[in-house]
């Protein structure tokens, strides 16, 4: 029976994802969660220093530097844990090389099993999981578990619509990728000729969408249709034909990362993403046509 499970954080999303599957572990077997960041410190940052001097800080910089990085990685982490129905959770903040103090600490306190996140590029950087990973499941004693990240996970996204509501949802909605948005044609245009992106999504009526689905495609950026407007399988068909990967109705918005997944995964396996999407389009969203409007 697991009752002690380890979970190394670093306020990366990777090991919130760890915390995440925790709770699926910890909750049926009533055990115990302990939340470990290890603080690699190296040196103590000037900026800090000179803060504890204009403060009048008296306490040691090291043991000063360790109180930051609870504040920011373990009591946002324990917080997570409660919010993922955690109910036993004890908390350490350790300093060291984070592999080492890890596989130590695991020993030392007999856990039952370690889960760790695949990287992490947390809020403190003094903790890069991905070679931490890596080491610790080398060299620990004891089953560990690694969360792999989804595939989303640090997308760029180019987001263009010009209502600034939706923007900002889909913001929200998608928090593992880096969502660039804009919400005229001129700027998305200038974007997709400057940067480089995973995905696309357009609003069809406000920012002339389908030609900026025409420059996306020329630039070989996978494309999503996503509009408030003109909800009629028509307009499907036409984002279809002139390259979309889906079209989205607003009212479909909140499965945003469901329809983005499902692409991916077929592009990673070589298979037809259009031929894909009309399957499961039209199971995730075909009630919009079929009960709000009807077919045409």
């Amino acid at each position: 029976m697991i009752r002690r499970i380890l979970v190394p954080v670093d306020g990366s999303e990777h090991s919130f994802k760890a915390i995440d599957f925790a709770s699926t572990l910890a909750q049926p077997n009533d055990a115990t969660v302990y939340l470990l960041h290890v603080a690699k410190i190296e040196e103590i940052p000037k900026a800090l220093l000179d803060y504890m001097r204009s403060e009048g800080a008296k306490e040691n910089p090291y043991a000063f530097y360790l109180q930051i990085a609870e504040d920011r990685v373990l009591i946002p982490a324990e917080d997570e844990a409660r919010r993922k129905g955690i109910k036993n959770i004890e908390k350490t903040c350790l300093q060291g090389d984070p592999a080492e103090e890890i596989i130590n600490f695991a020993k030392e306190n007999e856990f039952d099993l370690i889960i760790l996140g695949s990287r992490g590029l947390g809020s403190v950087k003094s903790l890069t999981m991905g070679s931490v990973t890596t080491k610790v499941c080398h060299a620990a004693d004891r089953t560990c578990v690694i969360v792999r990240k989804s595939i989303l996970d640090d997308k760029k996204i180019l987001a263009v619509d010009d209502e600034p509501d939706v923007l900002e949802t889909l913001e929200e909605l998608l928090p593992m990728c880096e969502v660039a948005t804009t919400s005229t044609f001129e700027e998305a245009k200038k974007l997709l000729e400057t940067k480089k992106f995973d995905l696309a999504i357009f609003d069809i009526m406000g920012v002339n969408g389908y030609e900026l689905l025409k420059i996306a495609k020329e630039k070989k950026i996978t494309s999503v249709m996503l509009t408030t407007h003109a909800l009629r399988p028509r307009e499907a068909v036409k984002s279809h034909e002139k390259g979309a990967s889906y079209y989205i109705p607003w009212d479909g918005m909140a499965q945003i990362t469901s329809f983005l997944t499902d692409i991916l995964e077929a592009k990673d396996k070589g298979r037809n993403t259009l031929g894909r999407w009309a399957g499961r389009w039209a199971e995730r969203l075909g009630y919009y046509f079929e009960g709000a409007f009807g077919y045409e």
